[in-house]
């Protein structure tokens, strides 16, 4: 494993959740804290008298540990078949690319047309890819563009650019120009 970087770690810090986890966890300490003083200092000696038979707390600590155990076992099953479902969506984006590459080796038009349609096939196939992926990880609507690698997008025509950058439902959108891309040509 490799340690964060610096950014990572920023950008940790400014998430809402862990800032609410580090505040409730400083409010917590200050407050056993303060149930230590007052326990120990003034002799009060009521956290022991408050403390659960031994019987008692180990049942809740071994409840506990179960249910921590059933969750996480259940979450990591929920990850391992989210990662699942991605590599086999990313096979299905490779096998539909092949597949519409290789029907063009006996095509009658001529080479150029060719390689301009497997060029744009491919390209729009990655920025699908990319549009999915940025839709997958719940990007605000606010940020422009999207953080995954796409095959030179510069090389679309500004039209079929500018018609993706204001499309509602962007997925959606290249995979109807996809389509309609596999049948014109």
């Amino acid at each position: 494993r490799h340690l964060p970087s610096r950014a990572q770690l920023a950008e940790l810090l400014q998430t809402k959740a862990f800032s609410v986890a580090v505040m409730i966890s400083f409010v917590s300490g200050l407050l056993s804290l303060a149930v230590y003083l007052l326990d120990t200092t003034l002799g009060y000696d009521f956290a022991r008298s408050a403390a659960p038979d031994d019987v008692v707390f180990n049942v809740f600590v071994t409840f506990s540990s179960l249910v921590t155990a059933f969750r996480t076992a259940h979450a990591l099953t929920r990850y391992t078949d989210a990662a699942a479902y991605l590599h086999q969506l990313s096979a299905c984006w490779f096998d539909s690319a092949s597949t519409l590459i290789s029907f063009c080796r006996y095509s009658a038009v001529s080479t150029e047309q060719t390689q301009s349609f497997q060029h744009t096939l491919v390209r729009l196939i990655s920025l699908m890819s990319a549009l999915a992926l940025d839709d997958l990880q719940g990007s605000s609507e606010e940020e422009i563009g999207h953080r995954f690698e796409v095959l030179a997008p510069d090389d679309l025509d500004e039209s079929t650019q500018e018609a993706i950058l204001n499309a509602e439902h962007k997925v959606e959108f290249v995979f109807q120009m996809l389509q309609q891309l596999v049948v014109d040509s």
